[in-house]
């Protein structure tokens, strides 16, 4: 092919490489409302403490809490299997970076032929040669070759940079399990406590249950009532105390998924928690902030917007695929032969140029580009989702929390009134004013009542903790620190129980 030829070629596809550009995605620009206060007024919303965030889980004043938590973020293997994951991101990215490097070989070879010296008797060798029989034909080589693939258009570059963005989006997700696995945690043990709860609520409506019985068979023997008293009263107590084969069932269940989140054997987390059947809650108000503050302290958002980065380096990359390839080449060692008793050897140099050009892949090429484009597309829709959701959760969990405060207010009244109802209809059966049903509904409306009380004070403390799920909280992430800066920071503090601590972890 001649000069010129070669050179219209390379125009052509320059020309080509030049007109395939990405497709342009504009983020999505925040509105004014993100930046201020919730009712609208023009100073910003006071963020939650930033120390407070960072292990929410301690204002719930719970120092078994605090410790499976602790425990959890530990041994947890949802964790680990997100630290491998990272792990996966760290050699990929120095894989790249080892393609823009020269690779150095130390290559060696050598052989040997068994050669009949009747077949060498007419040849200039084989006067040479003094010898009978069979003749041995060694040649041998040794040389240290380089190669290297020059990035004149920044190719392999770009899929350095997209590597970095997918090392510190795999670093964004292991937080996130990390916020993920804090949350579970502290949901089940809610859900736990409030089985512990409603199981001692069973127990306290069965006594009375019992006692209603006693009294309706004092009155039977005095001949006030009909055995039918006795009946109802029985059945009502027999049926309360069926009830309580499934909530150890369901206690079993929540605490052996707490065992499950701690990695400790089935039995571990019942053991620890005692009859205790408080239900913790955070004191104090949760201000949810500026909803900006969420672009900093979601993990979610920050890995989906490293991953949009990576894959639009990544489509770009694809296009400088499109650009002439160069390479080099060179070898340097030495080499020889042997002939019997003839050998020699020399030195051996060598140095050479490739030049390659894409130009008939049968559209391979633009699949590729096409492929990347997908990906990227699949990122921007990622992340707008990403905020969607944070956002979404910030403001349910702040609308659940005021309405479980206001329930918690409403329930506390209702949960009064029925005790008082429970104990007026006591009295007046006793004296015979009042019908055994009317006993009976008092104490089922006094159960539900506490019952009611109890499942609105789990639902506040599971909004409370939702909120502070939502707000990103269960990291640290300072004030002055990139966002890339502090899902690294917190990465690194991820104890690694699957290999050794020292493991190289590099970005």
């Amino acid at each position: 092919m001649s000069t010129s030829r070669i050179a219209a070629a390379l125009a052509v596809a320059l020309a080509l490489a030049a007109c395939s550009t990405p497709p342009v995605r504009e983020r999505p620009p925040l509105p004014a409302s993100y930046f201020t206060a919730a009712d609208g007024a023009s100073a910003p919303a006071d963020p939650a403490d930033p120390a407070v965030l960072a292990r929410w889980w301690q204002t719930f004043d719970d120092p078994l809490l605090s410790e499976l938590v602790d425990t959890a973020l530990h041994r947890n293997l949802d964790q680990q299997a997100a630290l491998a994951q990272l792990r996966t991101a760290r050699a990929q990215l120095r894989q790249s970076r080892a393609a823009l490097s020269p690779q150095l070989d130390l290559a060696g070879q050598a052989s040997r032929q068994i050669i009949d010296t009747d077949a060498l008797a007419d040849t200039p060798i084989g006067e040479q040669l003094d010898v009978g029989g069979d003749v041995n034909f060694d040649t041998w080589q040794l040389a240290l070759q380089a190669n290297w693939e020059i990035d004149l258009f920044g190719a392999n570059r770009l899929r350095r940079d997209g590597a970095v963005r997918q090392v510190q989006s795999a670093e964004a997700q292991l937080v996130a399990v990390r916020l993920a696995v804090a949350s579970n945690l502290a949901q089940g043990y809610v859900q736990a406590r409030a089985l512990l709860a409603q199981k001692s609520l069973l127990d306290e409506a069965v006594r009375l249950a019992r006692e209603s019985e006693r009294v309706a068979d004092g009155r039977f023997r005095l001949g006030e009532v009909t055995r039918l008293d006795i009946e109802a009263a029985g059945a009502q107590r027999a049926g309360l105390e069926a009830q309580r084969g499934d909530i150890e069932a369901a206690l079993a269940e929540a605490t052996f998924a707490l065992d499950t989140l701690i990695d400790r054997p089935p039995g571990t987390v019942r053991a620890r928690m005692g009859e205790d059947t408080r239900v913790p809650r955070a004191e104090g108000e949760i201000p949810p902030g500026q909803p900006v503050d969420l672009l900093r302290r979601r993990p979610d958002v920050i890995a989906a917007a490293a991953g949009l980065d990576a894959a639009e380096l990544a489509a770009l990359a694809s296009r400088r695929d499109l650009f002439p390839k160069l390479g080099v080449s060179a070898a340097l060692g030495r080499s020889g032969l042997a002939v019997g008793d003839l050998s020699g050897a020399s030195d051996l140099r060598s140095l050479a140029a490739q030049l390659g050009l894409p130009w008939l892949d049968f559209g391979a090429s633009r699949a590729a580009i096409d492929l990347a484009d997908a990906q990227a597309d699949a990122g921007f829709v990622e992340l707008r989702r990403a905020l969607a959701t944070a956002l979404q959760e910030v403001e349910t969990a702040s609308a659940q929390l005021s309405a479980r405060q206001a329930q918690r207010n409403a329930r506390g009244e209702a949960l009064e009134r029925a005790q008082r109802t429970r104990a007026m209809a006591r009295r007046t059966y006793e004296v015979g004013l009042a019908n055994l049903s009317d006993l009976l509904d008092a104490e089922r409306a006094l159960l539900d009542a506490r019952q009611q009380a109890l499942d609105t004070n789990r639902a506040f403390a599971l909004a409370q903790i939702s909120l502070y799920t939502a707000l990103g909280g269960g990291w640290s992430v300072p004030r002055d620190a990139a966002p890339a800066e502090a899902v690294r920071s917190t990465a690194e503090t991820v104890p690694d129980r699957i290999r050794a601590p020292s493991v190289p972890r590099e970005n």
